[in-house]
Order: C-alpha cells, then sequence, then structure tokens
C-alpha cells in the first residue's frame, strides 16, 4: 500500500508519547502541527527584507534561517524558520498561526511583485539519524534530493527538516520499510526545545520581544540589515539597554503540560516570567522553555503550583554587538 500525509499522520496519532528508551532505528516524523507560507515572485526577497528580524539577503538557495516577523512595538507576531528554495521562500510556523500571518504579509504587499499562499501543497517531516558521519554538517544548510528539500537543523542529535510535496510523501513513508520508525511529533518540539529554538504560538502572539527569546542569540536577528517593523525598538534594546528578560531551561514534575504563555511566579505571586513552550522527556519530567526576569532568578519559581527545577541559561551572550 502506497502511504499518503494522511495515512502517516493518523498512524503517527496513535503512537504514545514519550517512550522510555532512547531511539534504537533512525526516525520520521510527519511535522502535522507546522505550515508552510509561501512567498514567490520577482520583489520576493526584497519584499521580505523590510519586513523580517534577519538578514533575507543573506540566505541562499536551499538554506534556512531562523527569523521573526515583530509589529510596530517590536513584539514578535510569529518566530519561523525562513527556507530559499530555487522559486520561492517558505516560512514553516505553527499551523494556529499561519493565517493569521499570511493575512498579515498580505497587507503589506502594496504594488510589491509578490504572491503570499498557504503552502497546502508542501508538508514538512523531521528524520532524526544515528549516522555520526553526517556530523560534518552545518546547521541550516541543506540541498534538494529525490525525497524533498532537507536541511540540516541545530542541536546535539543529527537531524533534519524535509520539505516534500505529494509524492516525495509518499518516498519519504517508504523509509518505514527500510528499517526507519514512526516517531510522535512532540520528541521533534523536545529537540527543538533543547536546542534553544523558540516557538511563538497564538497564544503567545505579540507576548515576547526577540531579546526576551534569546532570538538574536541563535542567530535569528540581524543588526546590519535595513528597517523592519520594531526594528527601533529590537535596536535600542541591543545598543543601548541590556535585556532585563531572557530565555531560559526549567524542568518541572507534572503529569500535565503548562499552557503557552502560563506564568511563572514566586511563592508570593509576583509575576518572575512566562511560559514559551514545554514538551515531556523520556524521563516523565517536563522541559520548559521560560522567558524570565533576570533579577527574579535567584528565588524559587513556580509554575501551576510545581518548583521550577534545574533553570539554566541556553546560551552564553556575546559581548559584541
Amino acid at each position: 500500500m502506497t502511504m499518503s500525509w494522511l495515512n502517516l499522520t493518523e498512524q503517527q496519532s496513535q503512537l504514545s508519547y514519550p517512550g522510555t528508551a532512547a531511539p534504537s532505528a533512525p526516525l520520521l516524523i510527519p511535522l502535522a502541527a507546522l505550515s508552510l507560507i509561501r512567498v514567490q515572485g520577482e520583489e520576493a526577497g526584497s519584499f521580505l527584507q523590510n519586513l523580517l528580524t534577519n538578514d533575507v539577503n543573506a540566505l541562499q538557495i536551499n538554506q534556512s534561517q531562523l527569523s521573526g516577523f515583530c509589529n510596530p512595538k517590536g513584539r514578535l507576531l510569529t518566530v519561523f524558520q525562513l527556507i530559499r528554495r530555487e522559486g520561492d521562500y517558505l516560512l514553516l510556523l505553527p499551523n494556529d498561526l499561519a493565517a493569521s500571518i499570511a493575512q498579515r504579509l498580505t497587507m503589506f504587499k502594496l504594488r510589491s511583485k509578490v504572491d503570499i499562499t498557504i503552502a497546502d501543497d508542501l508538508h514538512a517531516f523531521g528524520l532524526i539519524h544515528i549516522d555520526s558521519d553526517m556530523d560534518s554538517e552545518k546547521p541550516w544548510q541543506g540541498g534538494q534530493t529525490d525525497d524533498g528539500l532537507q536541511l540540516r537543523q541545530p542541536g546535539d542529535i543529527i537531524r533534519h527538516l524535509v520539505v516534500a510535496d505529494a509524492t516525495q510523501c509518499q518516498r519519504l513513508a517508504d523509509y518505514l520499510n527500510k528499517g526507519w520508525q514512526l516517531a510522535a511529533e512532540a520528541y521533534w518540539q523536545l529537540l527543538d526545545i533543547e536546542a534553544g529554538l523558540p516557538m511563538v504560538f497564538a497564544d503567545s502572539k505579540e507576548a515576547f520581544t526577540p531579546q526576551q527569546l534569546n532570538l538574536e542569540l541563535v542567530g535569528g536577528v540581524s543588526f546590519k540589515k535595513g528597517c523592519y517593523p520594531g526594528q527601533e525598538v529590537v535596536a535600542r534594546l541591543h545598543y543601548l539597554g541590556s535585556p532585563s528578560r531572557r530565555m531560559f531551561l526549567g524542568t518541572i514534575q507534572s503529569t500535565q503540560l503548562p499552557a503557552i504563555n502560563a506564568v511563572v511566579t514566586d511563592a508570593s505571586g509576583e509575576i518572575l516570567g512566562h511560559v514559551v513552550q514545554a514538551q515531556f522527556m523520556k524521563s516523565g519530567s517536563i522541559l520548559c522553555q521560560l522567558s524570565m526576569k533576570l533579577a527574579g532568578l535567584e528565588t524559587t519559581a513556580l509554575l501551576d503550583g510545581n518548583e521550577v527545577q534545574s533553570l539554566t541559561a541556553l546560551v552564553e551572550e556575546s559581548t559584541e554587538n
């Protein structure tokens, strides 16, 4: 039987997560919670360059970069992986934001020669490898294959994002006949969390500045490009001040994932921060990305009544501008 995207995601929905052991085989992960927005046309590059936090002009064909789209106050409407292909650009972002972000981008179109659509003909997959020979690849770099555009992702585990059309989805499904295993999408999200890659969802839209999610520390903001919505606010904080909040990793012991943008408090109820995203680990604990006030890091933090443990910085800050 030839398996389609729908067949794969239906089969995936029956999987239990988290598992109790590390993967013993390479994993195929349909990323059904993510959508792709396609921006194409002769002015697509310059159009995006004027709107996004990262330097779109530096992006080569078959490469991707982390980027953001802000409101005029410098608050993030979305964070996404921007992918450049031969004839278009793709924005990979959560399903619950795709329609509103496509609409927002269209507001800026004016007379620009661009077309903005949700790419329903394309799907995203995660591939988790166990082959150490691939370790020399650089994150965000990739290439077009018969199975789709494959892009190496950051993190300690060798993994690739794949963008595939319907025919390529069927080719990827055939991996399951070659020793690969189907895995839950939550595992891919856990790896993103561990790698320090932030995400914005509908419930956290306009809740964070780029600095509050460490976006510039993980290569998602360029301070050398031209203006974009919110650029003055983001640049002022970078050059004239220092962030009062940063994103950290922490764990809690709970049987229920905290809500996106849930409040982190101290024992008196004072707000210390908010949940960026969270996912179960193999141990059963929950790993959380938390945007936290630096001034509150020395006190006990509580999330849904559970103490936040092992609160650690995700990346070291650079002293260079």
